[in-house]
Protein backbone atom coordinates (compact mmCIF):
# COMPACT_ATOMS: atom_id res chain seq x y z
CA UNK A 1 0.00 0.00 0.00
CA UNK A 2 2.51 2.38 1.13
CA UNK A 3 4.18 1.87 -2.77
CA UNK A 4 1.25 2.48 -4.22
CA UNK A 5 0.76 5.67 -2.40
CA UNK A 6 4.05 6.43 -3.21
CA UNK A 7 3.70 6.20 -6.85
CA UNK A 8 0.69 8.56 -6.95
CA UNK A 9 3.02 11.31 -5.31
CA UNK A 10 5.04 11.67 -8.70
CA UNK A 11 6.27 14.98 -9.55
CA UNK A 12 4.91 16.87 -12.75
CA UNK A 13 6.64 14.18 -15.19
CA UNK A 14 7.38 14.36 -18.96
CA UNK A 15 4.07 12.80 -19.72
CA UNK A 16 2.01 15.52 -18.41
CA UNK A 17 4.26 17.76 -20.03
CA UNK A 18 3.31 16.37 -23.23
CA UNK A 19 0.11 16.27 -22.64
CA UNK A 20 -0.41 20.22 -21.30
CA UNK A 21 1.92 21.41 -24.42
CA UNK A 22 -0.85 19.55 -26.86
CA UNK A 23 -3.85 20.86 -24.34
CA UNK A 24 -2.34 24.49 -24.92
CA UNK A 25 -1.95 23.81 -28.81
CA UNK A 26 -5.47 22.24 -29.42
CA UNK A 27 -6.27 25.54 -27.05
CA UNK A 28 -4.58 27.75 -29.59
CA UNK A 29 -6.25 25.95 -32.73
CA UNK A 30 -10.06 26.77 -30.84
CA UNK A 31 -9.48 30.41 -30.42
CA UNK A 32 -7.43 30.50 -34.05
CA UNK A 33 -10.52 28.62 -35.48
CA UNK A 34 -13.23 31.16 -33.30
CA UNK A 35 -11.45 33.71 -34.42
CA UNK A 36 -10.52 33.17 -37.98
CA UNK A 37 -14.70 33.72 -39.39
CA UNK A 38 -13.22 35.37 -42.23
CA UNK A 39 -10.62 32.87 -43.48
CA UNK A 40 -11.20 30.14 -45.85
CA UNK A 41 -11.93 27.04 -44.37
CA UNK A 42 -9.23 25.30 -46.33
CA UNK A 43 -6.76 27.43 -45.48
CA UNK A 44 -7.92 27.03 -41.77
CA UNK A 45 -7.48 23.01 -42.04
CA UNK A 46 -3.81 22.29 -42.79
CA UNK A 47 -2.42 24.20 -39.13
CA UNK A 48 -5.49 22.55 -37.23
CA UNK A 49 -4.88 19.45 -39.07
CA UNK A 50 -0.96 19.91 -37.76
CA UNK A 51 -2.28 20.13 -34.29
CA UNK A 52 -4.57 17.48 -34.45
CA UNK A 53 -1.75 14.97 -36.45
CA UNK A 54 0.59 16.33 -33.23
CA UNK A 55 -2.11 15.28 -30.68
CA UNK A 56 -2.27 11.74 -31.97
CA UNK A 57 1.39 11.02 -32.23
CA UNK A 58 2.55 12.49 -28.75
CA UNK A 59 -0.59 9.65 -27.64
CA UNK A 60 1.66 7.05 -29.62
CA UNK A 61 4.32 8.26 -27.82
CA UNK A 62 3.29 7.98 -24.18
CA UNK A 63 1.88 4.66 -24.89
CA UNK A 64 5.07 3.06 -26.10
CA UNK A 65 6.99 4.59 -23.72
CA UNK A 66 4.71 4.31 -20.65
CA UNK A 67 2.56 1.28 -21.61
CA UNK A 68 3.16 -1.23 -18.63
CA UNK A 69 2.72 1.72 -16.31
CA UNK A 70 -0.56 3.46 -17.38
CA UNK A 71 -4.10 2.19 -16.86
CA UNK A 72 -5.99 2.09 -20.47
CA UNK A 73 -2.91 2.67 -22.24
CA UNK A 74 -4.20 0.83 -25.34
CA UNK A 75 -7.07 3.74 -25.65
CA UNK A 76 -4.06 6.18 -26.10
CA UNK A 77 -2.68 4.44 -28.98
CA UNK A 78 -6.08 3.82 -30.17
CA UNK A 79 -7.22 7.63 -29.93
CA UNK A 80 -3.09 8.22 -31.33
CA UNK A 81 -3.88 6.40 -34.78
CA UNK A 82 -7.43 7.61 -35.16
CA UNK A 83 -6.24 11.27 -34.71
CA UNK A 84 -3.07 10.40 -36.77
CA UNK A 85 -5.18 8.97 -39.61
CA UNK A 86 -7.97 11.48 -39.39
CA UNK A 87 -5.24 14.37 -39.54
CA UNK A 88 -4.30 13.52 -43.08
CA UNK A 89 -7.03 14.49 -44.81
CA UNK A 90 -7.38 18.26 -43.91
CA UNK A 91 -3.53 18.53 -44.35
CA UNK A 92 -2.78 17.16 -47.40
CA UNK A 93 -6.11 16.97 -49.43
CA UNK A 94 -6.25 20.48 -50.50
CA UNK A 95 -9.73 19.75 -53.07
CA UNK A 96 -11.39 19.32 -50.03
CA UNK A 97 -14.44 20.99 -49.73
CA UNK A 98 -14.88 23.53 -46.82
CA UNK A 99 -18.12 21.89 -45.83
CA UNK A 100 -16.00 18.50 -45.43
CA UNK A 101 -13.79 19.66 -43.18
CA UNK A 102 -15.64 19.62 -39.73
CA UNK A 103 -16.65 15.83 -40.87
CA UNK A 104 -12.80 15.02 -39.69
CA UNK A 105 -12.66 16.68 -36.95
CA UNK A 106 -16.25 15.95 -35.78
CA UNK A 107 -15.18 11.76 -36.66
CA UNK A 108 -12.13 12.32 -34.28
CA UNK A 109 -13.73 14.16 -32.23
CA UNK A 110 -16.60 11.18 -31.80
CA UNK A 111 -13.70 8.27 -31.71
CA UNK A 112 -12.15 10.60 -29.25
CA UNK A 113 -15.12 10.63 -26.92
CA UNK A 114 -16.02 6.87 -27.33
CA UNK A 115 -12.61 5.38 -26.65
CA UNK A 116 -12.73 7.93 -23.13
CA UNK A 117 -16.06 6.31 -22.16
CA UNK A 118 -14.46 2.76 -22.91
CA UNK A 119 -11.59 4.00 -20.88
CA UNK A 120 -13.51 4.94 -18.27
CA UNK A 121 -15.57 1.97 -17.83
CA UNK A 122 -12.20 0.53 -17.32
CA UNK A 123 -11.07 2.61 -14.82
CA UNK A 124 -13.75 1.99 -13.02
CA UNK A 125 -13.58 -1.71 -12.86
CA UNK A 126 -10.08 -0.96 -11.36
CA UNK A 127 -11.14 1.06 -8.91
CA UNK A 128 -9.43 4.09 -10.49
CA UNK A 129 -10.34 7.44 -8.85
CA UNK A 130 -10.59 9.46 -11.92
CA UNK A 131 -12.69 7.23 -13.73
CA UNK A 132 -15.58 9.87 -14.13
CA UNK A 133 -13.59 12.72 -15.26
CA UNK A 134 -12.60 10.45 -18.15
CA UNK A 135 -16.95 9.45 -18.45
CA UNK A 136 -17.56 13.24 -18.26
CA UNK A 137 -15.31 14.57 -21.33
CA UNK A 138 -15.63 11.35 -23.19
CA UNK A 139 -19.62 11.99 -23.26
CA UNK A 140 -19.18 15.60 -23.76
CA UNK A 141 -16.47 14.81 -26.54
CA UNK A 142 -19.09 11.99 -27.99
CA UNK A 143 -21.87 15.00 -27.66
CA UNK A 144 -20.08 17.87 -29.52
CA UNK A 145 -18.46 14.99 -32.19
CA UNK A 146 -22.54 14.22 -32.89
CA UNK A 147 -23.59 17.99 -32.69
CA UNK A 148 -20.81 19.24 -35.43
CA UNK A 149 -22.30 16.58 -38.27
CA UNK A 150 -25.51 18.24 -37.63
CA UNK A 151 -25.83 20.48 -40.69
CA UNK A 152 -28.75 22.98 -38.86
CA UNK A 153 -25.86 23.27 -36.11
CA UNK A 154 -23.20 24.03 -38.89
CA UNK A 155 -25.96 26.87 -40.00
CA UNK A 156 -26.66 28.03 -36.48
CA UNK A 157 -23.34 29.27 -35.04
CA UNK A 158 -20.91 28.14 -38.20
CA UNK A 159 -18.33 26.09 -38.92
CA UNK A 160 -15.37 28.13 -37.60
CA UNK A 161 -17.41 27.68 -34.12
CA UNK A 162 -18.01 24.19 -34.30
CA UNK A 163 -14.82 23.55 -35.17
CA UNK A 164 -13.32 25.85 -32.59
CA UNK A 165 -16.00 23.71 -29.85
CA UNK A 166 -14.36 20.62 -31.01
CA UNK A 167 -10.92 21.78 -30.72
CA UNK A 168 -11.78 23.14 -27.09
CA UNK A 169 -13.47 19.98 -25.87
CA UNK A 170 -10.34 18.05 -27.07
CA UNK A 171 -8.11 20.61 -25.13
CA UNK A 172 -10.13 19.78 -22.38
CA UNK A 173 -9.67 16.39 -22.78
CA UNK A 174 -5.70 16.93 -23.19
CA UNK A 175 -5.75 18.51 -19.55
CA UNK A 176 -7.72 16.28 -17.63
CA UNK A 177 -4.86 13.52 -18.87
CA UNK A 178 -2.29 15.56 -17.52
CA UNK A 179 -4.04 16.13 -14.17
CA UNK A 180 -5.07 12.97 -13.54
CA UNK A 181 -2.18 11.26 -14.68
CA UNK A 182 -1.13 10.26 -11.02
CA UNK A 183 -4.11 8.26 -10.84
CA UNK A 184 -3.49 6.48 -14.11
CA UNK A 185 0.10 4.87 -12.78
CA UNK A 186 -0.21 1.34 -12.01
Amino acid sequence: MGENQNKRKINFSWVQACWIVIAINLLCGAIFAFVSHDMDLVALAEPLGFVMLLAGIINIFVCFCKSRIIHGSRWLIADGLTAILLSLFPLFNQMILPVMIPLFFGAWELFSGILKVLDSTELKTEKIECWIGFAFIGFVELLSGTLSMVKPIDDLVGINTVIATIFLVQSCGFFLKATMYKYLIK
